[in-house]
């Protein structure tokens, strides 16, 4: 070893005292850097001087600021050559490299490690090489880069350095990662993370936790992820805005169709991408951009993020990437409907290139891009060879990219006149298409089901109506809507985090729903409802999921659970509204009409009940009319079938919304409303709970106190919180176990997030968030204010709001309304309702004798409430 390749035993001290700071705590490493910088300086030490600089350009890029590091490692460069430190040189060089990758300069990248291999020896050198792997990777060079890394990691072994053994092991872990080895990339991941809580390096082990939540996101375990994510997040914090992670986030958020979380993480990476000067991952986010224009059907504005992320890889010679930006743009070229023979032909050579390179699931997602549109074009053959080709996705996949393969082979079986074979493939795929929304805990993400399992869902409906009949339909239309309400309920609230959340949250709506304050300190109670809503959705996105289970439904079990009811099951195929009618053991099926009519009579019908209750003249004859209509278009084609006994009504879409009990021919009558035939045998089979009758007034209400008490007073034993008892921790307390609930009090539906719908309580709001708290909900719950039965309504009639998160937790009755209501009619129709239930009726009857005895002029509010659940 020559005499230049050792540094001074000052100089060496310094170095060994300040990088290692710099990925255990960058803050801390700058104020060290500059004090030691001022210190050179004034004693006239280059050597130090030029550790100190680069010691300083570290810390800017382990803060994201490429611009800062390049001219700390410059000015290092330039005082180590003035004065002959050919090592010091050579390091700050090495350094400098990994910045000009970061400005998207990738061939000076590989030019400049080159030059400081040259003039490095031993540990050092492997250092460098070590650092020429990132940039080969980077460049798509993924193969010379594991040998590099094979080879530094045994030189880091042999020396005992375990700070460069960790970041080897990192390195490799992400480009096992990427390449879809993801049991490699795990063991490589936690190997680093190890070494780096041994050595004291906290940020470091969090950066690599982040890369450990990647390597979960490739492997489709959402809520391991954002786990992951989360913790390396707060951990990270410190160091600034990394563009890198927001992207990683943004593309699993993509995966679960959170679509504005996404943009939001993706416009901030972009921000930071610019602010720091990080041209290298500028590309990547403008092709996240991309993917999530399609996904949110802007497919024009997808080409475009797409086109540019491609001419920024081209320019930086990183071909992989270039690739993948490809496949993008030519997924929007299909969704443009502008797809031909020659898009086929591209994205054949492209995927074929992606899999060459080893990048396993983007080039099964080009070649299954590249199958569809074969069968959409007829080209079958070509189609059939694609799936072989593409054959490891259905086996190794993670399970959406699975559900996508069997969703295009039960197209292209259909397509080639091979139903029962198409059948068994859309059986497969839905298979797969419920484990992964087992593996899902929160409700939020379990009901944002992909856009191509409800297309699959709907193919496998069309073949059973087609070619199974009735009966076959109906069994079939219960494995894709309300699906996520089968499985078991998660408790976000059970975490102490989100508890004390609640608790703030409480607070601050009652602050803000009291006397007006400035407008400053709104503008900051506003601020901090938003980030405190935030976290709890955040929070409970990461809860664990439950084991995959088959829903057992048969026909004949539901048939002797209805005896003399008649079920109803509506279902929305391509635009048409279908009827399945359940009575007797008899399936029948019907088409009733166009959904976008029904659709439109039903907002005016809401808009007419809105002005009707809020006391507008001419609202009550226009009620009648729009009534009268709905009752023609959804009742009349089935008339014959409904009989004149109790109903169960399956709705879609819109009309989970509908105030039934309107519709001439319904009132009166004993009905109930389910998300789906499963979800009613199964609030039916509840058992009747043994336990109180609780009654909760609300001051939020204005008649709500007396609506409780003259319940009670016919209901001795009855267990009454009003006023300011009306709290929400004794509420809930009460409610854990009763037979019976009433809430009377104010509501509303949160259009923008369903599961903040709240009763407001006297110490402030009782969100759905909070009624998970819960272990045994009232067998019957009653839900005595506006808009408490609304739900959102997300595809495959997937349901979030108060009466779909009662249901899942296992209240077998609610009775909550669709729209809004007023006091005084309420309190009357709930005192005739208890009368009713106390001469042994069931609620569903209960209710509807109570709405058909309401006064004319209350009937806007009367009738819309609806009777869930069981009945």
């Amino acid at each position: 070893m020559t005499a230049a390749s050792v540094l001074p035993t000052a100089d060496e001290d310094l170095a060994q005292r300040l990088l290692p700071i710099v990925m255990a705590d960058p803050v801390k490493a700058k104020h060290l850097a500059e004090s030691a910088l001022r210190d050179a300086r004034r004693d006239g030490d280059p050597g130090r001087e030029a550790v100190a600089l680069r010691a300083l350009g570290l810390v800017a890029r382990a803060r994201h600021d490429a611009g800062g590091a390049a001219q700390h490692l410059r000015a290092s460069m330039t005082v180590a050559r003035r004065h002959g430190l050919k090592v010091h040189e050579a390091e700050a060089r090495m350094s400098h490299a990994l910045i000009l990758e970061d400005l998207g300069r990738t061939r000076a990248a590989l030019k400049e490690i080159d030059r400081a291999i040259a003039e490095l020896h031993g540990h050092r050198r492997a250092r460098a090489i070590m650092q020429r792997a990132l940039i080969l990777w980077r460049l798509g060079f993924d193969r010379q880069a594991m040998e590099l890394y094979r080879w530094a990691l045994r030189a880091f072994r042999e020396s005992g350095d375990q700070v460069w053994e960790a970041r080897t092991l990192t390195n490799r872990g992400v480009l096992h990662g990427f390449r879809g080895n993801l049991k490699q990339a795990e063991i490589d991941l936690r190997a680093a993370q190890t070494l780096y809580n041994r050595l004291g390096m906290a940020t470091a082990a969090a950066q690599v936790e982040h890369n450990l939540g990647f390597v979960a996101a490739q492997a489709g375990d959402v809520p391991t992820a954002l786990a992951r994510y989360d913790r390396a997040h707060d951990r990270l914090w410190s160091t600034g805005v990394d563009a890198v992670s927001l992207l990683d986030r943004a593309d699993l958020l993509l995966s679960v169709r959170l679509l504005p979380e996404a943009d939001a993480a993706i416009r901030a990476a972009i921000d930071a991408c610019t602010d720091g000067h990080l041209d290298s991952v500028l590309g990547q986010a403008h092709l996240t951009l991309a993917r999530h224009c399609l996904a949110a059907g802007t497919p024009a504005e997808s080409k475009t993020a797409a086109a540019a992320a491609r001419r920024v890889f081209q320019r930086q010679g990183r071909s992989v990437w270039s690739a993948r930006a490809r496949v993008a743009e030519l997924a929007a070229v299909v969704a443009l409907g502008k797809a031909n023979r020659g898009t086929l032909r591209d994205l054949r050579t492209v995927a074929a290139h992606l899999l060459e390179a080893g990048w396993l699931q983007p080039g099964w997602d080009a070649l299954l891009d590249a199958a569809q549109l074969a069968v959409d074009l007829g080209e079958l053959y070509t189609a059939r060879e694609l799936l072989t080709e593409a054959g490891a996705a259905a086996k190794l996949g993670p399970a959406p990219l699975r559900v996508r393969w069997w969703h295009i082979r039960a197209r292209l079986e259909l397509a080639s006149g091979a139903v029962t074979e198409s059948i068994r493939a859309a059986t497969s795929g839905l298979r797969q298409a419920d484990a992964y929304r087992a593996s899902l805990g929160a409700t939020e993400l379990r009901v944002r089901g992909s856009a191509e399992t409800v297309a699959l869902a709907g193919l496998r409906l069309r073949l059973a109506l087609q070619h199974g009949g009735p009966a076959t339909a109906l069994v079939s239309a219960q494995r894709c809507r309300a699906a996520a309400l089968t499985l078991p309920p998660t408790h976000p609230s059970t975490d102490p985090v989100v508890a004390r959340h609640l608790t703030e949250l409480r607070r601050i709506n009652g602050e803000l729903a009291a006397a007006p304050t400035g407008p400053q300190r709104t503008s900051r109670l506003l601020r901090r409802q938003r980030v405190l809503e935030a976290e709890i959705r955040r929070r409970s996105w990461r809860a664990p999921g439950s084991s995959p289970h088959a829903v057992e439904f048969s026909v004949p079990v539901l048939a002797s659970a209805l005896g003399e009811r008649v079920l109803v099951e509506l279902l929305d195929i391509d635009g048409r509204l279908h009827a399945l009618v359940v009575r007797g053991r008899r399936v029948t099926h019907r088409i009733i009409g166009e959904i976008n009519a029904v659709r439109a009579e039903l907002e005016s019908l809401r808009f007419a009940l809105h002005n009707q209750v809020l006391g507008h003249a001419a609202g009550g004859e226009r009620l009648g009319r729009r009534a009268e209509v709905l009752d023609r278009l959804l009742l009349s084609p089935i008339a014959d079938l409904l009989g004149d006994g109790p109903l169960v009504l399956v709705p879609t879409g819109a009309l989970h919304a509908l105030p039934w009990g309107m519709l001439p021919r319904l009132r009166g009558r004993s009905l109930t409303v389910a998300p789906s035939a499963t979800i009613w045998l199964r609030c039916a089979n509840e058992a009747t709970t043994e336990g109180d009758l609780v009654l909760v007034g609300a001051p939020s209400a204005e008649q709500a106190a007396d609506e409780v008490r003259e319940i009670a007073e016919s209901r001795p034993g009855a267990v009454v919180l009003s006023g300011e008892q009306a709290r929400v921790a004794p509420v809930l307390a009460a409610l854990d176990g009763a037979a019976i609930g009433h809430i009377a009090s104010h509501g509303e539906f949160r259009v923008d997030n369903p599961l903040f719908s709240f009763l407001m309580l006297a110490d402030g709001q009782l969100t759905v968030y909070d009624l998970t708290a819960l272990r045994r909900p009232p067998h019957l719950l009653v839900l005595s204010g506006c808009d408490t039965g609304l739900s959102a309504v997300h595809p495959g009639d997937e349901l979030m709001g108060l009466v779909a998160a009662l249901l899942n937790m296992g209240t077998a009755t609610v009775i909550a309304s669709t729209g809004p209501v007023d006091d005084g009619a309420t309190r009357h129709l709930m005192r005739a309702f208890y009368a009713h239930l106390a001469k042994g009726l069931a609620p569903a009857a209960a209710l509807a004798n109570a709405q058909a005895e309401a006064d004319l002029r209350d009937r806007a509010s009367t009738d819309s409430f609806v009777c869930f659940g069981a009945g």
